[in-house]
């Protein structure tokens, strides 16, 4: 896979994602999936490419940890949105940290996968912001004799809604994706993610033994 066309490919969903944040809720999900399932495509294009590097003593792709930060009043909502994804991607591992207010999402995987599953969280931020908002202003009215604690609590179990919603969705396009791809994708992919489980295995271990030098 050429630069140019990882480049184009890398536009292609950014572009997606963009148009999916200014439109309605409707539109946004179906220009999403579309994005979601070229991601997919392009995650499994760069895991042989890299794995056919590996196998020839080429310096592969590296593992990378990054995180995200959720705040406001529906940060634990965005961060189970958050994990969700990652989950259904499939690639990566998401671990969690909630304190003062606040959800932090780290992302643990490839560089170029990670790099896209940030880019689809934030859009989808967004995305579940405004279909939230939309939904609320069809649906206020139900909840007029309940108290303040009610009313928030419902827009929590929305914004869950969707995340459980966007997990289905890349679930089912990517186990079609994988299959579509041919034999020895899903190897490829197993050994993939299987790295980044000893990665984070490291992680822990490392910090483990971090906490004893203290002690």
């Amino acid at each position: 896979m050429s630069d140019t066309t990882t480049e184009k490919k890398l536009d292609t969903i950014a572009k997606l994602l963009a148009k999916a944040e200014r439109t309605t809720p409707e539109e946004a999900a179906a220009l999403t999936e579309h994005a979601e399932r070229l991601m997919v495509k392009y995650a499994i294009d760069q895991a042989r490419v890299d794995e056919r590097r590996r196998l020839h003593g080429k310096t592969s792709e590296s593992i990378v940890e990054e995180s995200i930060v959720w705040t406001g009043t529906y940060n634990v909502a965005l961060g189970d949105m958050a994990a969700s994804v990652i989950y259904a991607l499939g690639s990566m591992r998401v671990l969690e940290s909630r304190r003062q207010g606040r959800c932090v999402t780290f992302v643990v995987g490839y560089e170029s996968d990670v790099r896209q599953a940030l880019s689809l969280l934030r859009s989808l931020e967004v995305q579940a912001m405004v279909a939230m908002r939309a939904w609320w202003h069809e649906h206020a009215h139900e909840y007029r004799f309940g108290s303040d604690w009610d009313r928030r609590k419902a827009r929590d179990h929305f914004i869950r809604g969707f995340g459980h919603g966007a997990h289905a969705r890349i679930a089912a396009n990517r186990l079609q994706v994988i299959e579509e791809a041919g034999n020895g994708t899903d190897l490829v992919l197993v050994s993939r993610r299987q790295r980044v489980d000893e990665h984070v295995d490291a992680m822990h271990l490392a910090k483990a033994r971090e906490t004893n030098t203290r002690l």
